[in-house]
């Protein structure tokens, strides 16, 4: 009997984990903003997939083709982008090795590229505890795993503002870490940035 039940366990555990797989799919990149001194923030592009990019202008979306409206942007704003701040926007973010927690983000905005659905965000950040060199690393992973996220192939990360810095960024892909969430495995962005001397 106890073997029945054990096999019965094992069996609804892998029927769960089977179960865990995107029904979203986003490629991103960043821009990393520095200000005068420090880092001032990044600005996130997300570009969805057509199927989901298809929901969102039929759900939220006055126009249901063409250029969307800055209504349509508020609308998208509100209904399927406000939410995802009880997710942290599903960013994982470290400065100097210190997590960073996301509760508000500022400028969205939102567009339709050919058939796809694409978001811009910026992200304020600041340094707290400043080193030499700072090291900034960039994560966005959904732990239920209904969305995936993916960086984008090519140029997914720039700088802006970074002429008095020695700054350089390195792109990991499918990057196996540990993170707040237990081990996972995403893509990850690592940037160190100092003052020139």
């Amino acid at each position: 009997m106890l073997l029945v039940v054990i096999v019965g366990l094992l069996t609804v555990a892998q029927a769960d984990k089977a179960s865990a797989h995107p029904h979203v799919f986003i490629t991103y990149s960043a821009s990393v903003i520095f200000g005068e001194r420090d880092i001032a923030g990044l600005r996130l592009t997300w570009t969805f997939d057509e199927m989901y990019s298809g929901m969102i202008r039929t759900d939220y979306t006055a126009a249901k083709t063409g250029a969307i409206t800055p209504a349509d942007v508020k609308t998208i704003e509100k209904e399927a982008f406000n939410n995802l701040a009880n997710y942290g926007y599903f960013l994982d973010i470290k400065i100097n090795d210190q997590p960073v927690r996301i509760a508000k983000v500022k400028d969205f905005d939102v567009k339709f590229v050919g058939q796809r659905a694409v978001y811009q965000f910026t992200v304020p950040l600041e340094t707290l505890s400043v080193k030499s060199p700072n090291v900034i690393e960039i994560a966005v992973f959904d732990r239920e795993y209904y969305v995936e996220f993916t960086l984008k192939e090519k140029d997914a990360v720039t700088l802006q503002n970074a002429d008095g810095l020695d700054a350089k960024c390195d792109e990991l892909r499918n990057e196996r870490r540990i993170t707040v969430l237990g081990p996972i495995q995403s893509d990850l962005v690592v940037c160190t940035y100092a003052r020139k001397a």
